[in-house]
């Protein structure tokens, strides 16, 4: 079997001989009861491939829809004039860099469909060449625009660069509205859907479908298809690891499925890892290899949330993650749209969001691990060291490591609250890059445990002061009597009373009983 990894392309995939995972009936239904659409989907999540599928669909390749579902959904298969541009091929940070993209993209469909020398702007080229098309080839055009957000995303942070691309962005977007009688189908992709920044507002007849139960599957893999597409590569990496057939479909569900872009609505796996995975034979974070935005870590760094919660799960509205842009502060769409958080259930009106599967929780905490030390890859010595402390039930020895690794770690803000939480989100982190499960703020009858964590032998009760005493911290836990309301009864019970000092910037004292 050829594995489409790192093919993006349909028509390639499809004359390579490569493994197709036929998406051509939602193709036929999108097609068909629609012209304005965007989709948001995680990055390597299959929105390229998906955009020149409707290319090739649009261009009346018939003969490379053989034996798909499409084939005997489409009778007429007509050749339309299809406007492809692509922006994630670049980089977006550098003044006149979208411009210049922008440029040779018009250039290119200008010399094909003919130039009027009053059309100076993006927005009237645009216009202009899209009317040409539609006279010259007496079809209406058809736009696809793949990763329409990415200018805006590599600018975060430099707001001079991000106003002169998106003003370049709405001047095309626009274009769209104005020329509707000449255009038959118009979809935009991206990671994030752009709300105050005027994207949509300058394409306002645009069908977001990111959460739409019809088209929940569109991208990715779903567990049927799993099964019907890749059920004999499974059963051979499940005699190379000599497991179960039913171990190994679980071992790749824990890790790469949970996506739910829709209440309720059937899981999806990740496809880029899980086709590494089936490639490699190896359960590797395929993912998380080709790298984090960097965008993501800036908003994460600036608004510095209560980590745990990540994991524990956050409560949001539709509204609250369908939209980013509000002054780049609505991390929980950010994480949401970029894939690191997914929709669990539904209570009312309101999403649980949390991580979809092991690969992406594991390596989300390794990330930022790295990125909130600032130290890379320097600090794994010093967290294998706390690895074996913790194993050994060596609480004087964890908290010396924490002690000494939080004293490397630079605090960018200095008000006592946003260090207090930074100092919690270290103290988690580097107990979840352990591998053990952690629970801040752990609900008990009558209170909550600042930070709660098992290993196979002990159940950790960790009560953290600012500024005050070990001694008082530990005297809550014996006042509250949180020892007795846990539910650990084969395990010893480790109570730990710790002082952050603000002025130190580090643990200045514990107490362990």
């Amino acid at each position: 079997m050829k594995f489409p990894i790192g093919i993006q392309t349909f028509e390639k995939l499809i004359t390579g001989g490569y493994v197709y995972v036929d998406k051509t009936d939602l193709v036929y239904k999108l097609v068909s009861s629609g012209e304005y659409y965007f989709l948001s989907r995680p990055r390597r999540f299959g929105k390229s491939l998906l955009t020149t599928t409707l290319e090739s669909y649009f261009l009346g390749k018939k003969e490379l829809f053989k034996g798909l579902a499409i084939d005997s959904l489409e009778k007429d298969w007509i050749e339309y004039p299809v406007f492809h541009i692509d922006f994630s091929g670049n980089k977006y940070i550098q003044e006149n860099e979208l411009e210049s993209v922008v440029n040779l993209f018009l250039e290119g469909y200008e010399n094909k469909y003919g130039r009027n020398a009053s059309e100076v702007t993006f927005g009237s080229r645009f216009q202009g060449v899209i009317r040409r098309a539609c006279e010259k080839t007496g079809k209406k055009v058809v736009i696809l625009v793949d990763e329409y957000d990415k200018p805006l995303t590599d600018t975060i942070g430099s707001s001079e660069v991000q106003d002169a691309n998106r003003s370049v962005l709405q001047s095309l977007y626009g274009v769209f509205k104005n020329s509707d009688k000449y255009i038959k189908f118009t979809f935009l992709t991206g990671v994030t859907r752009y709300g105050k920044l005027g994207i949509f507002s300058a394409a306002n007849n645009l069908e977001d479908i990111s959460t739409s139960k019809k088209y929940a599957a569109i991208c990715g893999i779903s567990e049927n298809e799993l099964h019907s597409y890749f059920d004999s590569e499974i059963k051979d990496f499940a005699a190379e690891e000599n497991i179960s057939v039913e171990e190994m479909y679980g071992l790749l569900k824990t890790k790469y499925d949970g996506y739910h872009f829709f209440p309720g609505s059937e899981d999806i796996y990740n496809p880029f890892s899980l086709l590494n995975a089936l490639k490699s034979k190896t359960l590797s974070n395929s993912w998380f290899a080709t790298g984090t935005p960097t965008y993501l870590v800036r908003i994460l760094k600036k608004n510095e949330p209560d980590l745990s919660n990540l994991e524990n799960g956050i409560a949001a509205t539709l509204e609250s993650i369908s939209t980013f842009g509000n002054g780049e502060e609505n991390i929980i769409a950010a994480l949401y749209q970029s894939g690191y958080l997914t929709i669990k259930d539904l209570n009312g009106k309101f999403y649980r969001l949390g991580f979809p599967n092991e690969e992406v929780r594991d390596g989300f905490i390794q990330c930022l691990m790295a990125e909130y030390s600032g130290k890379g890859g320097l600090l794994d010595n010093d967290l294998q060291s706390l690895y074996e402390n913790i194993i050994a039930d060596d609480a004087e020895g964890f908290l010396l490591m924490i002690k000494h690794i939080i004293g490397q770690i630079p605090f960018e803000n200095s008000q006592p609250n946003m260090m207090e939480i930074h100092f919690r989100n270290m103290l988690y982190l580097m107990i979840r890059f352990t591998g053990h499960d952690v629970s801040v703020e752990y609900p008990v009858l009558g209170g909550r445990i600042d930070v709660f964590f098992e290993t196979d032998k002990c159940a950790y009760i960790i009560e953290c002061k600012r500024d005050e005493s070990a001694k008082i911290a530990l005297s809550q836990i014996d006042e509250k009597k949180y020892a007795k309301k846990i539910s650990s009864p084969q395990k010893a019970v480790v109570k730990i009373g710790a002082n952050f000092s603000t002025k130190e910037r580090n643990l200045t004292e514990w107490m362990v009983k």
